[in-house]
């Protein structure tokens, strides 16, 4: 009888083995798999980072003239306004001192400065690395965001097909987005 009870644990203990084993193969295809869509994932996110990125960068460069009038033609302070009917509807906003401060316009005034000398800084950067490399991505950039030139002119303008000018677009934005936003971009 001791001997069936051994020869019954060894059967066990193969089987065992055996399902461990097959436990093993599933762990194992489960982690991959799992890996598999966690960088399918990630590659995925990183996508759309990088379509963020292009968008605000062409939605900067789009709205640049109007940020920098905005910037220059804000008015945030009564000293440098001219009455208004909204002034009067807003003297319950006076300082200490008794001059009208809109902070949200300041504020908005602010921040627009700050992220259009950033902008400007990129440009200048851009410009001197196209340059450099004989490259007319800046000239169509600034063609078509800055100038306002639809893209038949700027076509005319570097003597290339309509298609050319929106493959140069396409890398110019690509470029600017990764020198406005970093490793956000990337």
């Amino acid at each position: 009888m001791h001997k069936e009870n051994y020869r019954v644990m060894g059967v066990l203990e193969l089987e065992q083995v055996q399902a461990i084993t097959d436990i093993d193969a599933v762990v194992k295809l489960a982690t991959e798999t799992a890996i598999e869509i966690y960088e399918q994932r990630i590659e995925k996110d990183h996508a759309k980072k990088r379509e963020q990125a292009r968008k605000n960068t062409k939605k900067l460069l789009a709205g640049y003239n109007e940020l920098k009038e905005h910037c220059e033609n804000a008015i945030a302070d009564i000293e440098s306004s001219v009455p208004t009917d909204l002034q009067l509807l807003l003297t319950e906003l006076f300082n200490r001192r008794g001059v009208l401060r809109v902070e949200s316009i300041l504020a908005s005034k602010r921040r627009t400065e700050l992220i259009l000398e950033h902008v400007d800084n990129m440009l200048d950067v851009y410009r001197k690395q196209c340059n450099y490399r004989n490259q007319p991505y800046f000239k169509s950039l600034v063609y078509y965001y800055i100038d306002k030139l639809d893209v038949d002119a700027v076509a005319d303008k570097l003597n290339v097909e309509k298609r050319t000018v929106y493959r140069y677009l396409e890398q110019a934005e690509n470029d600017m987005a990764l020198l406005i936003w970093g490793i956000q971009a990337v």
